[in-house]
């Protein structure tokens, strides 16, 4: 009983304490709550400065992939308006050649031969074989080559033209050069996968023609590109190897370098 007594009076003086200890005043609440509503807006301001800094940052993104994007197409169009002048001089006696093939544009005059099985772009022998003369099939040949000409620039029509043209004279002495030339309109309009399927047919069906090492290189850029790093260098060091003295070995040992270097 005495126990219980002095436990109610001990609880009633803390109680009492309780009570007479002060809680916080209106005036510090709302200093608390200042201080938290500073905070939020402190951190709603870093929040919009980040979102609008990444705004920034991802328009100058987009706007370098547009640039880089114009540059490649550059690149393209310049390698092919050089990769013209080459044939041009590798061809140096076009105007001097046989009857039949005298009017075939500079850089073609040089026959291809057709493949043995008479295959076509796709690597299957047509169903008909047109029977035009040579004139007609020179006319066919040069309007397809002059779509791919720097001043015009149109690689699509360009594509079909020289499918066509594999698809009608299969067996023509300018196939060779037609294949070599379609893969080059899938390249420029950065078409790998295309392009790397019309050089690596042309390598096929037409191995003796004088476009296989710039088709081997382009196999090999494609290659490279597309992260197979083994595959573009065996289809390079072809170049190299079988091809020495072609304009395109130069230029795949430059890039042999570039890609050993990566190792």
């Amino acid at each position: 009983m005495r126990r219980l007594v002095l436990g109610l009076g001990l609880l009633t003086l803390l109680s009492g304490t309780v009570a007479a200890a002060p809680g916080p005043s209106t005036e510090q609440r709302l200093q608390r709550l200042e201080r938290r509503v500073e905070r939020v807006t402190d951190l709603t301001l870093a929040v919009d400065s980040l979102r609008a800094e990444n705004s920034r940052l991802q328009g100058r993104i987009e706007t370098l992939e547009h640039q880089l994007e114009l540059l490649k197409r550059k690149q393209r169009d310049i390698y092919l308006d050089v990769d013209q002048r080459i044939s041009a001089l590798q061809a140096g006696a076009a105007s001097a050649a046989p009857v039949g093939a005298a009017s075939v544009p500079a850089g073609d005059s040089k026959s291809a031969g057709g493949s043995a099985g008479g295959e076509t772009a796709a690597g299957k022998p047509p169903a008909t074989v047109a029977s035009a003369g040579p004139e007609q099939m020179q006319a066919d040949y040069k309007a397809a080559y002059a779509l791919l000409s720097p001043q015009a620039r149109r690689y699509d029509e360009a594509a079909k033209a020289f499918s066509d043209f594999l698809t009608r004279y299969p067996q023509s002495p300018l196939a060779g050069n037609a294949q070599y030339w379609l893969g080059e309109a899938y390249y420029v309009s950065q078409k790998n996968e295309q392009a790397l399927a019309a050089f690596e047919q042309l390598v096929k069906s037409y191995p003796d023609s004088a476009k296989v090492p710039g088709a081997l290189y382009k196999i090999g850029r494609i290659r490279a590109a597309s992260g197979d790093r083994e595959k573009a260098i065996l289809a390079l060091k072809k170049v190299v190897t079988d091809y020495p003295t072609s304009p395109a070995a130069g230029l795949a040992r430059e890039q042999l370098k570039k890609l050993q270097k990566s190792r």
